[in-house]
């Protein structure tokens, strides 16, 4: 079900108690966030899609006592995509980490005031699909810690965010052995102008199911991780999508890293010529 603009989510909380399916377009006014009480009796909700509303997160806990911000609620909810959200900051408050505890798919698209994915201490363990897009003011995707729970995340794609400069942040944190990703298979980075390393903390990463990588224009890009890297699967990086159809096409030397280094390396070379050759231009005027 979809409720368009115009309709009061006040008045409808009692009406929604098997819903499964549920779009929030186009909401009039401006709202901090969704109503906790409409929230909660959101009992059978699997599906929540949120597109064009001013909220700059999804519930808040002020005005909560603690039993109710300790409280279990949208605990079928598997699928959460937000779009277009301008002014939406953080998805949820530490408060409602449970909230999403059985959360699969997520997905992020012009919210451009996003700082932060997730907040610290959220756990992602039944999360198999992560996709932003058009999140401008993302630094970074998600903390060593959370990355850490994400045991079952099968595809991972960030494309066209243009202040992002890792993908996973370590910095400050204490990780004890390396992070794996036991289950991902695919990972999209394209058109990542800050991007400079899918990790700058010095751990070790393994990704034994990672079968396709996609990378593109993200020239910043010198390394993919300062650690140890394993990609037992991996065979080349692909540069667009439909390359599946042709195996003679992208990059392969070796192991990913040394493929990211080498394509960084041409690129400058590239680059330095260009600018080489505009600098010999004669003056025809």
């Amino acid at each position: 079900m979809a409720l368009r603009k115009g309709y009061g989510l006040d008045n409808s909380q009692h009406c929604f108690r098997k819903l499964k399916v549920l779009e929030l377009i186009c909401v009039p006014g401006k709202a901090d966030a969704l109503p906790y009480c409409f929230i909660r009796s959101l009992l059978a909700l699997e599906t929540l899609v949120l597109h064009d509303a001013s909220f700059y997160q999804i519930f808040q806990s002020d005005g909560l006592n603690d039993e109710e911000r300790h409280a279990s609620v949208l605990t079928r909810l598997s699928k959460l995509r937000l779009s277009k959200l301008p002014e939406l900051t953080h998805i949820w408050q530490e408060e409602f980490r449970a909230a999403f505890c059985n959360l699969r798919i997520l997905e992020a698209e012009e919210c451009g005031k996003f700082k932060t994915l997730v907040p610290s201490l959220a756990s992602f363990e039944n999360l198999t699909t992560l996709e932003v897009s058009r999140c401008h003011g993302i630094f970074n995707l998600i903390a060593c810690s959370e990355a850490k729970s994400l045991i079952l995340l099968e595809r991972l794609s960030i494309t066209d965010c243009k202040m992002i400069e890792e993908i996973i942040a370590c910095e400050g944190e204490e990780i004890k052995g390396g992070i794996v990703f036991i289950k991902l298979k695919y990972l999209q980075l394209s058109c990542l102008p800050s991007l400079v390393s899918f990790s700058l903390g010095d751990h070790n990463f393994e990704f034994p199911a990672l079968e396709k990588v996609i990378l593109r224009k993200c020239p910043k890009m010198k390394n993919f991780c300062q650690g140890d890297l394993s990609t037992p699967k991996l065979e080349r990086v692909q540069f667009t999508e439909d390359e599946d159809e042709d195996e003679k096409r992208g990059r392969w030397d070796g192991n990913l890293k040394t493929t990211i280094q080498q394509l960084f390396k041409e690129m400058n070379i590239q680059n330095s010529e260009v600018v080489e050759v505009n600098l010999q231009l004669p003056n025809l005027e």
